[in-house]
């Protein structure tokens, strides 16, 4: 009977004590619920920094340099040197292409060295006039040439010629070439009609191919090339900017974090001198004991080791920044005491993995990178499958011959070599070119040359390279595509990890300043410790950190989540022009 009624006293006990519990303990999850409730839904902000006055190693910190992000960007586009570097490589890129465009500037010849073998013209069917100017040959038979130097009535004769010629490639393969060519003779022949002689010749020759190199020669494909080896670096160019950017974004937001971080180790200390300055009068007062203040004391100084390390970071973060943003060491807001100017702020974006890819696949600048290389591939492929074709070339030349100079009167020792010369043909150089002019000696040739080698392993070689270079260029978009849909999930999943973050951290800063606030009352009461609340003044500093170290997460997500979309410059409503160059 006893035990029935222990057991009936023990039930009744058990089940008020769990009314009496649930009435007074509420799950986690519930506290976590209600605090989070509590929280605003509306974006988040800290507000602005205050300046950090105190000394560090290069910097003048009266030398305040307000600084807003955009601001930031604007400097970092026009004094990086990353990005000077970059739009060096654009230039070079543009220049490049300008000295392969000029193999099609005409080419002007003048003093262009004779043949070896001095020439003398005896007549219209005299050999091609030599392409010098101002050059002198002279030339001896050869049987009489051992007694030249002994026998002064040895033949001799002296040619001076003076020579232009204009040429030029053309974009369809063929080439041109105008060729004015003069000479003077003079001779001590006694078989000469004209002495001294003066023949000129002015000739146009064109070379066209017909099959192999038409339209798809080495030059069109080397202007091609680097037409897209242009455009290649104009997209490097861009993706550089874009990647320097986000650096100066992250950089930005670490130099506020960094600040922000002192001052909230700063309010640490000051509410732990605050609580060692009420300990003493507690102690005064007889109300706590002695002891109290050398844990209160060594709190404080364990915080101010803190915030030391603290200010040097602020010095790490502003050097990181300002090595993006300023051109050299010289540069006199090295020294500034950089003060930013924006907000830590948390505003939700309004974006889906679909519409994330799909920008993503539109801007990135890699994309259209490897685009433009299977394009260079693809004219690799036309110019090397129309090497593998034979040599058809249309060849035509037309030349117009004038002659003159001043007739030998006959020799008394060969009277039988005495003979008349046309009134067209007497004169100096003038004469010449007049008759040359007039066409009546001309030459006109066409013909066509074929040739093709017997197996052309070169050219058929070269062609399968390229082809395999395009499939390889395949299996790197599909790398490609897929390393970019990775990038942006995980951007995404960042991006909501630091969501979730701030929410976690604002309900757990919310309950710690609670949490101290109780305690303090019950230490004032005199029904806590002091070593209770200065670890909860610790946790709350924790939690304000924490609090801060979720917003700058959350913006540098936000930031890398603008690159990997390659919407940064949308963003930042940046635009690069070619014409800045």
């Amino acid at each position: 009977m006893r035990r029935r009624r222990w057991w009936v006293l023990w039930t009744w006990t058990s089940l008020w004590m769990v009314i009496l519990g649930g009435l007074s303990v509420r799950p986690l999850w519930a506290q976590r619920a209600e605090l989070s409730a509590s929280a605003p839904q509306e974006p988040i902000s800290l507000g602005r920094v205050r300046p950090l006055m105190v000394k560090r190693v290069g910097v003048d910190v009266e030398n305040l340099w307000y600084l807003s992000l955009h601001d930031a960007i604007l400097k970092a586009l026009e004094s990086n040197n990353e990005i000077q570097v970059q739009r060096t490589g654009v230039q070079i890129s543009e220049f490049a292409l300008r000295a392969v465009e000029g193999a099609y500037d005409p080419i002007i010849s003048i003093g262009t060295p004779p043949p070896a073998a001095a020439l003398a013209a005896t007549g219209f069917a005299g050999g091609a006039a030599a392409q010098g100017f101002g050059f002198e040959s002279r030339s001896t038979p050869t049987a009489s040439r051992l007694q030249a130097g002994r026998d002064a009535n040895a033949q001799r004769s002296r040619t001076f010629t003076y020579n232009f010629g204009i040429g030029q490639l053309l974009p369809t393969g063929g080439n041109w070439q105008f060729t004015f060519s003069n000479q003077r003779t003079t001779t001590n022949s006694i078989f000469a009609t004209l002495n001294p002689q003066f023949f000129t010749t002015l000739s146009l020759e064109f070379v066209q191919p017909l099959w192999r190199n038409f339209r798809w020669n080495q030059t069109t494909q080397q202007i091609r090339i680097a037409k897209k080896a242009l455009d290649l670096s104009d997209s490097q160019f861009r993706q550089r900017v874009i990647e320097i950017i986000t650096q100066v974004q992250k950089a930005y937001y670490d130099l506020i974090f960094a600040i922000r971080n002192v001052e909230i180790l700063q309010e640490a200390v000051d509410l732990a001198r605050r609580q060692h300055a009420e300990n003493e009068q507690r102690v005064e007062a007889g109300t706590l004991p002695p002891i109290e203040l050398h844990q209160s004391l060594a709190e404080i100084e364990r915080r101010n080791q803190e915030l030391i390390a603290a200010i040097a970071q602020v010095t790490v973060a502003e050097n990181a920044l300002k090595g993006l943003i300023l051109p050299n060491l010289n540069d006199p807001l090295w020294r500034a005491n950089i003060v930013p100017t924006e907000d830590i702020a948390y505003v939700p974006p309004a974006i889906d993995e679909e519409s994330a890819l799909r920008l993503a696949l539109l801007n990135r600048p890699e994309v259209k990178q490897l685009q433009l290389q299977k394009e260079q591939t693809e004219i690799a492929i036309r110019y090397f499958a129309n090497q593998t074709r034979p040599a058809v070339n249309l060849i035509a030349r037309y030349a117009s011959f004038g002659l003159a100079g001043t007739e030998v009167p006959p020799s008394p020792e060969f009277p039988f070599l005495a003979g008349s010369v046309a009134a067209q043909f007497l004169g100096g150089p003038g004469q010449a070119i007049q008759n040359a002019l007039r066409q009546r000696f001309r030459d006109v040739a066409i013909g066509v040359s074929i040739s093709f080698p017997l197996r052309n392993r070169t050219a058929e070689a070269q062609l399968g390279q390229a082809k395999a270079q395009a499939r390889a260029l395949d299996y790197q978009e599909q790398q490609l595509l897929q390393r970019i849909a990775i990038e942006v999930r995980n951007a995404l999943q960042n991006v909501e990890a630091a969501r979730q973050s701030i929410e976690a951290a604002r309900a757990a800063r919310l309950a710690r300043e609670k949490q101290l606030e109780g305690e303090q009352e019950r230490f004032a009461a005199g029904m806590s410790t002091n070593f209770l609340v200065l670890q909860y003044q610790n946790q709350l500093s924790q939690a304000r950190g924490a609090e801060l170290q979720a917003l700058v997460a959350y913006n540098k997500a936000i930031a890398e989540l603008q690159r990997v979309m390659g919407t940064t410059l949308d963003v930042h409503n940046i635009r690069l022009s070619t014409d800045s160059r």
